[in-house]
Order: C-alpha cells, then sequence, then structure tokens
C-alpha cells in the first residue's frame, strides 16, 4: 500500500478502533479528519473469506476440505460460518473441536469459528453472518438457542435488537474488539433491494454491530447466480444494493449511514456441478483486508473500519480510493470521514494492481474504471474510462457541495463474451466544516 504520512495526535476509539484528528483551536475551516484508520500505510493486506459452510450445517464438505482448498487459493483468513438451525450442529463441541484441529493444521491460517443467523422475523428467509473474537466463540452457543429465528411460535423484528445487544453486551472484549455481522445475499427473498434499507437502518439503530451487506452473493459457480430466483436478479453478479447506482448502499450513504458492501465471499456449501457448482474459498471471489495486523483481532478491526476490498476473477490487487484536500495532512482512503472548507476542491483517486494472471486463463486486464459521488441529490458515476497506463487509473477534481459527499469507485474487466468481472471500494465520506 502505498506510504502515507501518519498524523501525530491519534486518539483510539474503543469499538470502532478509529482515530479522531487532533484540531488546531482556532483553524476551523482546515481540512482534517473526522474519523481515520490509525493503520494507514502501516499495515498489510490479507485475502479473507468469512462466510463458509462445512457437513456441520447444509455443506457437503469438512472444515479441513475447505481450509486446505482456501490454502491453495491463497486465503490469509477463512470463517466457517454454518446455520444456527437448531436441528444442526454449528457451534456444538464437535464443531469448535474440528475447527480447533483445523488451526493447529494450518498454524498460519487465521481461523474464525462463527454462524450464519437466521435473522428474526424472517423465519429463517433472511441471513446474518457473526464473527466474534476466539475467546468469545463458545458463547455463540447460547445466541444460537435464544435468537435464531428459523420455526419459532412468532417471529418478532424486536428479538433481532435483542439478539445484536445481547452479542455487545456478551462478546465484546475489554480492549474494545466487538462482533461484527454482515447481511449476506441481501436481495435474495426482496420484491425490491430497496427494502435492505429500512431493515439496516432498523439494525443500526440499536447498535453498530452489522458493518453492512455482503455486496457479492455467493453460489456463483452455477446458475442462477448467487441462488437468486425471485424478483431481483444480480448485475455483473452482484447484489443490486451495491451494483445499481443510487439503490440502498448509495442511500444508506446519502443518509448518513456509513456501511460496507465491498464484500465477495464464496457462501460454499458444495463444489459439485450437479448442485451448487460454488468455488471454493478464494478461487473466484475475493475480499481483501488492509489490517493492522496479522491476527484474528486486526481482522476484526480492519472489517469494522470499511478497510477492504473485493473482486470477482481475481483481477486486482491493492486496490485504493484517495481522496485529497489542501490542508490534509494525507489523503483519505475507504472508510474514512474528512471535513473540509466549505467549496474546498478535492482530488479523487482510484489505484490497483493488475496482475499478470487472474480466474480466466490469458493475459488479465481491466478496461473501465468508475468514480460515483453520491451527495444530498443522489447518485451518480462522476468520472469513468479506461484506466490510465501509468500513475492512478482515474482522477477527478471536485469541487464539494454544500452538503458533503461520499465517493465510492469500482472497475470491469470486460470479457470476450460481453461477461464483466467487477471490483467495488468501500466509501470515502467528505463533511463541511460549519
Amino acid at each position: 500500500m502505498q506510504q502515507r504520512r501518519v498524523i501525530q495526535a491519534v486518539a483510539i476509539v474503543g469499538a470502532v478502533a478509529l482515530s479522531i484528528g487532533s484540531v488546531v483551536r482556532g483553524q476551523t475551516n482546515a481540512a482534517r479528519f473526522v474519523r481515520e484508520v490509525p493503520w494507514s500505510g502501516n499495515g498489510l493486506w490479507l485475502k479473507v473469506d468469512t462466510h463458509t459452510h462445512t457437513r456441520f450445517s447444509d455443506g457437503s464438505r469438512t472444515v479441513d476440505d475447505i481450509l486446505s482448498r482456501a490454502a491453495l487459493y491463497g486465503c490469509d483468513v477463512i470463517a466457517i460460518t454454518d446455520h444456527t438451525d437448531l436441528n444442526l450442529k454449528s457451534v456444538t463441541a464437535e464443531y469448535f473441536d474440528a475447527i480447533e484441529k483445523g488451526r493447529a493444521k494450518h498454524p498460519n491460517m487465521i481461523v474464525f469459528a462463527g454462524i450464519e443467523w437466521n435473522v428474526p422475523p424472517e423465519n429463517g428467509q433472511e441471513h446474518v453472518t457473526i464473527l466474534v473474537a476466539p475467546e468469545f466463540e463458545t458463547q455463540l452457543t447460547a445466541f444460537k438457542q435464544q435468537f435464531d429465528d428459523l420455526d419459532r411460535r412468532t417471529h418478532d423484528p424486536k428479538l433481532a435488537a435483542d439478539g445484536l445487544r445481547w452479542l455487545a453486551a456478551n462478546a465484546t472484549s475489554t480492549d474494545g474488539i466487538t462482533p461484527i455481522a454482515v447481511y449476506e445475499h441481501p436481495s435474495r427473498a426482496d420484491a425490491s433491494s430497496m427494502e435492505n434499507v429500512p431493515d439496516m437502518k432498523a439494525w443500526r439503530a440499536v447498535n453498530d454491530i452489522v458493518i453492512g451487506f455482503a455486496g457479492a452473493p455467493g453460489h456463483q459457480g452455477n446458475k442462477p447466480i448467487g441462488s437468486y430466483t425471485y424478483k431481483e436478479l444480480p448485475i455483473d453478479r452482484w447484489d443490486p444494493v451495491v451494483a445499481r447506482i443510487g439503490d440502498a448502499w448509495d442511500t444508506l450513504l446519502r443518509d448518513g449511514l456509513d456501511v460496507w458492501g465491498a464484500y465477495a465471499p464464496s457462501d460454499f456449501h458444495s463444489d459439485s456441478l450437479t448442485g451448487l457448482g460454488d468455488y471454493w474459498p478464494g478461487q473466484f471471489s475475493e475480499t481483501w483486508v488492509y489490517a493492522p495486523e496479522r491476527s484474528s483481532v486486526g481482522v476484526l478491526r480492519a472489517l469494522r473500519a470499511g478497510s477492504f476490498f473485493a473482486d470477482h476473477g481475481r483481477i486486482v490487487r491493492e486496490v485504493e480510493l484517495h481522496v485529497g484536500a489542501p490542508g490534509l495532512p494525507r489523503p483519505a482512503g475507504a472508510g474514512e470521514v474528512v471535513s473540509v472548507a466549505k467549496n474546498a476542491q478535492l482530488s479523487v483517486e482510484l489505484s490497483f494492481k493488475v496482475p499478470p494472471e487472474a480466474f480466466r486463463p490469458g493475459p488479465n486486464h481491466v478496461d473501465l474504471v468508475e468514480i460515483i459521488g453520491i451527495d444530498r441529490d443522489g447518485a451518480k458515476v462522476i468520472a469513468q474510462g479506461r484506466p490510465e497506463a501509468s500513475g492512478p487509473a482515474i482522477t477527478k477534481t471536485v469541487q464539494v457541495p454544500d452538503g458533503g459527499i461520499v465517493f465510492r469507485a469500482r472497475g470491469f474487466s470486460i470479457l470476450e463474451t460481453g461477461t464483466r468481472f467487477a471490483f467495488y471500494t468501500n466509501p470515502v465520506r467528505v463533511v463541511v466544516n460549519p
């Protein structure tokens, strides 16, 4: 990652593990960080897949099968997230024992014992994956018993709020590392992808454990892509909440809610071509976190901070969206928030590396890049084109509007068939000084 100068005065904020830039008295118009990723310029890239299934629920493979194949495809981090249906065997003694044995066999891999929660009140139709620090993993057994919604007599939305509060109270470490949760395949059961806006707002009104969406659903190997068979279908293999400009993600960002969507898990169940035909973790879908350290805590902090990007087809590496402003000590990156003077000129840059080989045989290439701007008037593509041969792939100068602006970016590798493999960044928010 490009080296950046780090602000000298940094205060670590407990649960979010971010930092607040110091403000010099009297310099209210100076550009400054409102929320900062403290390890900017000093972290490391880790390839993660935090949504996989084994024979402990409805997967066809063992924990060891998952970890061995994930290692083959370059994953640094894997979460086993079997379903919390009460008749299945996730978060049982056997589950934890199998994962501990996997950790011992793969000492260079970070392995989480997580769950996929049937979130109330949808009776198993909506799913949220949950990760906690390893010392709290056995707490998920009690969580499953109390808060899973499948086949309950009544389906009360209050139970979801109670579950989120329970996680915060029972699985937060003394140094403020809280659980994280991701809303998986968000539009699969929806008549409209915009139904995800009130869902996310309701969860975030409780606390910040749900960090965002699985922007790209799993089940990418066979049709229908993502197992989407109802009203909404993936766009370039990504959920409409992310891929459709102005949809649920942009609406939430416009309304001031920072949630993350640059996340592409495998949701691995089975590699059988007669079934889902899933790709193995890391084989096709990738999520890359920029973490402060190679540890479970480092991964949780990076995911909460929004310090990650995702792609399909293994087409890019080290993707960075940077926003610079006069007086800002360094450009802001994904997950960060900066405050600038009214009418300030911003420089927005997208950069990345293109590995020579990717999922498809033959030379790898990125053919189209876009910068998306979201302000109080809505969302639109504000810059578009082929990536530059050297330097940033695309650069745009923007005068910040009165109500502030949020930027996110994406790019495409366009195949000879017209199919597009995409990558997405998380957003950078710019607010205007009072």
